[in-house]
């Protein structure tokens, strides 16, 4: 053996093999509605009446919390009092400048314009008032579960204030979190295979569905984009459950696979043959763990 001579025997080999590769991205992520509401009075007073607590079910246009609703009540009825006093005024001046001779007169015009005015801002603060009324019954806008109830009775309560939140947990997503880095592999109808934390034993197949336009902050401070997968209908699965999403982005069929630390500078191989070995350039594709 010459100085600086490979020590051939001490050399490891390894069968090239034709196989199917694929390459993935992996995600962790948990299963959310398919949507959700933060519920909030679109008015401001006292609560008086709550009809929910964590855990219920309550129906799209279901009656859930009620304001303290006598001041509305109060405010509308001077509201149409109002209307029949700018009514009457404004038919009165009319009466008056029907009876006038000749073309309207200046301050005709005025006494006019100003009790039709009037009529006006009588007439909005009406609609307002009934509005109010309205808006003091708090009504749901989804069918779902009650997740959590942020209010009691007799608290005073403004438009800010969130009061329940209501998820529809008629056809959950697993919503995974893929980092930005890998987003640009991801397209919708793409196969995924996600395996829950609960059921380690039990993942199922299923496919991207959505892929989110906007970036979010995840738990470690990284960038990630949300990413949707339909869950079956026929599974034991529940809101927040924890798990982690395989999503195949390519596929190589019948392809010759060398181990990773073989490739030299990922252009090149030794290959044996007969007792010496060659130095051949390859073409590497995928790779896969």
């Amino acid at each position: 053996m010459t100085r600086g001579a490979a020590k051939t025997n001490e050399i490891k080999t390894q069968i090239v093999q034709r196989k199917d590769l694929s390459e993935q991205v992996i995600a962790s992520g948990k299963i959310d509605p398919k949507n959700q509401s933060s519920v909030h009075f679109a008015t401001a007073g006292k609560l008086t009446w709550l009809n929910i607590k964590e855990g219920d079910y309550v129906q799209k246009g279901q009656a859930i919390a009620t304001l303290d609703k006598e001041r509305y009540q109060i405010a509308l009825r001077q509201a149409e009092q109002d209307v029949l006093v700018a009514d009457a005024e404004l038919a009165q001046v009319y009466d008056d400048i029907s009876k006038a001779s000749g073309a309207e007169s200046f301050q005709n015009r005025i006494k006019r314009t100003t009790a039709e005015a009037k009529k006006n801002k009588a007439f909005d603060n009406l609609k307002k008032a009934q509005r109010d009324i309205k808006d003091a019954t708090l009504i749901s806008p989804i069918s779902g579960i009650v997740t959590n109830v942020d209010v009691n009775v007799t608290e005073e309560i403004f438009p800010t204030t969130e009061i329940a939140t209501i998820k529809n947990t008629d056809t959950p997503d697993f919503i995974a979190e893929v980092d930005e880095t890998d987003i640009s592999k991801i397209q919708i109808g793409q196969t995924a295979k996600v395996t829950l934390d609960v059921f380690p034993e039990s993942p199922f197949d299923s496919l991207i569905k959505w892929i989110a336009a906007q970036s979010v902050t995840t738990s470690t401070g990284a960038t990630a984009y949300e990413v949707k997968i339909e869950i079956p209908h026929d599974g034991n699965y529940k809101l927040d459950m924890n798990g982690e999403a395989t999503i195949e982005i390519a596929v190589v069929q019948n392809t010759l696979v060398i181990p990773i630390d073989a490739a030299i500078d990922d252009k090149f191989v030794w290959v044996k043959q007969d007792k010496a070995y060659e130095k051949k350039e390859i073409e590497t594709g995928l790779q896969s763990d």
